[in-house]
């Protein structure tokens, strides 16, 4: 989905607070050109997240190249994994496995350093974990996946942050007990992309023993189509459901019309409006079954 003013706005004061910390004012004020030039020339019809091989290349243009957010994944993975064995039994316990090892998937998508402060992280995740299977999830999409499951030949997970992949190791395993012959693959990003699972986060959470793991084959910290790695691409067309984690991950693919499941909080201004929902709302969509969106200049 194309970026939009709001997106422009977003990412100018996301890059103007990023240069006052990391550059001189000479070299900030060089930066913000630079990435003034990139949005104005940016392909037709992608979205934000787009830029982040760009701006990683920009970073250390100027001197700060890097993973700027080494630190924020590991301690995302660090200390969701003590935390899976109390969960998991939470689970298990729970009426509908399946569906509540969804919602605590969908809690996860708040721990993304790149939108939302590290220390508002720290102190909210434990909140709502705490109450993610009180959580709302649309229960008429949830009866479609759980039916798509069942006839399906192979999965495609789309993952999205460090953290929120240790839960996702959860739902692997509620999916394998209960659809024990459907081919689960898991996609991570192809590089350091932002705070975003990669194979090294996967292999540290042990999701390479719960399903194959594949990448993006790029640093996009989201799926666009046209610029996935030759793997990735044969794997999403042999998937007969796709579960698509994260704000991003349904920023790029919405409207694609495969038989994709959006799992994700909203979190940022522009996805409210079109939604209608108000911030840190969970939602689960299916790609053939989109509300109409709000469209905004």
């Amino acid at each position: 989905m194309q970026f939009d003013s709001y997106c422009i706005k977003c990412q100018i004061d996301r890059q103007f607070k990023t240069a006052r910390e990391l550059f001189s004012p000479e070299d900030a004020q060089r930066y913000l050109m630079d990435v003034m030039d990139m949005i104005l020339h940016a392909p037709k019809g992608v979205c934000a997240s787009f830029f982040t091989p760009q701006l990683q290349e920009l970073r250390a243009k100027y001197g700060a190249g890097g993973d700027l957010y080494a630190e924020e994944k590991r301690w995302a993975n660090e200390t969701v994994m003590p935390l899976l064995p109390q969960i998991e039994q939470r689970i298990e316990a729970s009426p509908d496995p399946l569906l509540t090892a969804l919602k605590f998937s969908q809690a996860g998508n708040f721990m993304d350093f790149a939108i939302i402060r590290a220390n508002e992280v720290s102190d909210t995740v434990p909140q709502l974990l705490e109450r993610a299977p009180d959580t709302p999830l649309d229960e008429n999409e949830y009866r479609h996946f759980a039916e798509d499951l069942a006839s399906a030949k192979q999965l495609l997970i789309l993952g999205d942050n460090a953290g929120e992949i240790a839960l996702d190791t959860l739902l692997v395993k509620q999916i394998r007990r209960q659809f024990p012959n459907l081919r689960i693959l898991y996609g991570v990003r192809g590089g350091i992309a932002l705070n975003d699972a990669t194979r090294e986060d996967a292999a540290f959470v042990g999701m390479d023993k719960l399903a194959e793991v594949i990448d993006n084959g790029s640093c996009i910290s989201a799926t666009e189509l046209a610029y996935l790695g030759e793997e990735m691409k044969r794997e999403l067309e042999k998937s007969d459901v796709i579960l698509a984690k994260g704000q991003a991950n349904f920023e790029s693919m919405a409207g694609c019309g495969r038989n994709v499941y959006y799992n994700f909080l909203c979190k940022c201004e522009r996805y409210c409006a079109m939604l209608d929902v108000p911030k840190y709302t969970g939602m689960f969509l299916c790609d053939r079954r989109l509300p109409k969106l709000k469209i905004f200049p």
